[in-house]
């Protein structure tokens, strides 16, 4: 059932790509908040842009000069402010901080499954339709580029794959997509993974 368009940006269900229709169907609802015991709460945006190629997953890269996983592929996002009204808020306000996208340009379709993060975030992705004629400026303290990737290629499971690593002696296993030209991995491609498997 679709929990509805949430957000800024209004649009009739006649205007939205049928496809995304369906992957609204297949959303989680959206909940206000996080509960405490389980983590640190955060919220990032999975932001899908229609350009003349197809629809398209809009990242980023983290700055290099940044304390913790800089230089990784990731969503725009962050952990929960007290002055945040809601998940959708945060994963907005992080999105204008991190990428200069207007919350007004986003048509939120509905939730991913939660994901905890290695640090103890807990972190709830959040869905939403892009603008096609959004542009998008990196804050160059936070993020190095924004990446915008052909959403074929990631839904693509013959690209996703499990791989362990070891991380202060405990050895862990995390999803891996396949890409030419980045190297998708961790939380972000779990998000991605699950992303797939609702897109059909």
């Amino acid at each position: 059932m679709m929990h509805g368009f949430a957000g800024n940006h209004t649009a009739a269900a006649g205007q939205i790509d049928p496809a995304m229709l369906a992957l609204a169907e297949r959303l989680n609802p959206i909940p206000q908040s996080l509960r405490a015991d389980q983590g640190r709460p955060a919220a990032v945006l999975v932001g899908l842009q229609q350009q003349a190629a197809g629809w398209h997953v809009v990242m980023t890269r983290r700055a290099g000069h940044l304390a913790h996983h800089a230089g990784q592929i990731s969503f725009p996002g962050g952990k929960v402010d007290p002055a945040d009204a809601s998940l959708v808020a945060t994963a907005l306000r992080e999105a204008q901080e991190e990428i200069a996208l207007t919350p007004g340009s986003v048509t939120i379709l509905g939730a991913l499954d939660i994901v905890a993060s290695p640090v103890g975030f807990v972190v709830q992705p959040v869905v939403g339709l892009i603008a096609p004629e959004s542009d998008f400026v990196a804050a160059p303290d936070e993020v190095d580029e924004v990446l915008v990737l052909p959403l074929a290629d990631i839904v693509d499971t013959a690209r996703h794959r499990r791989e362990s690593y070891l991380r202060e002696g405990v050895r862990r296993e995390v999803w891996v997509i396949d890409h030419a030209d980045h190297y998708l991995w961790g939380l972000s491609a779990s998000i991605l993974v699950d992303l797939s498997g609702r897109h059909r």
